[in-house]
């Protein structure tokens, strides 16, 4: 799983505020990404179920709830959903770039924007 940043770089606030049911929740570090729109991370509530939070660019090129299946192997279980600010990260990259030292995407410039973002809380199994 490709996603190593936390949730706190998307949301002002954290993730137990836009869903109680995370409150004294631990991150797993079970993260991920469907495609560059769509990503979760993995968490375990207190009573030790295990739980995932996504975020979704709102576009109406894209369809977010096709998308949440995707998170577990089997069975997906949606247990909440509603929308929420936070940022994303516009990425625009050139076919052609020179790579310097050090460089983890050369040839792209991110432009950080405020977004609505639809999220949500789900299950597996």
């Amino acid at each position: 799983m490709n996603v190593r940043q936390g949730p706190e770089t998307v949301f002002a606030q954290a993730p137990a505020a836009i869903f109680p049911a995370l409150e004294g929740a631990s991150a797993t570090g079970e993260n991920g990404r469907v495609g560059s729109e769509f990503v979760f991370w993995g968490y375990q509530q207190r009573d030790g179920r295990r739980v995932f939070l996504y975020a979704c660019a709102v576009r109406p090129d894209l369809d977010c709830a096709a998308r949440v299946p995707a998170i577990c192997p089997a069975a997906t279980t949606v247990l909440d959903t509603r929308e929420a600010s936070g940022n994303m990260v516009r990425r625009n990259c050139r076919s052609i770039a020179v790579a310097a030292q050090g460089e983890v995407r050369p040839g792209c410039d991110d432009r950080l924007e405020s977004a609505s973002l639809a999220v949500g809380l789900v299950s597996c199994g």
